[in-house]
């Protein structure tokens, strides 16, 4: 699925589903708008694949990143279960010292991905301009990584 009326979102659906027809998967591409998409998301009978973001801070550590957890029900759009990537995010949680830390992400995301519970494809910077009046401005850049999410 692809929102249409995001073009960043129907962009990475059009490039999404020719690769999977290219890799021999049976495609029924379905661009629709984004709300028929998050509903569709939720629906737990038959299989959905859709492409979102996520602001980068959201994906920076598994107590903001939804998307990583694989808790059943408790999971997000496709509800995986893994022990393995729970046991990621709990070693994370009682992590004493920031090399505790970085050792317990290294394996939650190895597990994440072996699992397949999400699959960041991309990251991208949003850019902004103001006029040349506007001052106060506090300059950041957004990174937003791309998913590719699994409804069941």
């Amino acid at each position: 699925m692809a929102a249409q009326d995001l073009a960043n979102h129907k962009a990475w659906g059009d490039v999404a589903a020719d690769l999977l027809k290219r890799l021999g998967m049976n495609v029924d591409f379905v661009a629709t708008d984004w709300g028929t998409t998050i509903a569709r998301q939720t629906q737990k009978s038959g299989w959905n694949r859709y492409l979102t973001a996520h602001p980068g801070v959201d994906c920076a550590i598994p107590a903001t990143n939804k998307a990583v957890r694989a808790n059943g029900d408790e999971a997000f759009f496709g509800w995986p279960s893994s022990n393995e990537v729970e046991v990621g995010v709990a070693t994370w949680f009682d992590a004493k010292t920031f090399e505790d830390e970085r050792a317990a992400v290294r394996r939650l995301n190895k597990a994440a991905l072996d699992h397949v519970v999400y699959v960041p494809i991309g990251f991208y910077l949003l850019y902004q301009s103001w006029r040349a009046n506007v001052s106060g401005i506090d300059v950041a850049r957004l990174t937003l990584p791309l998913t590719f999410g699994a409804g069941s």
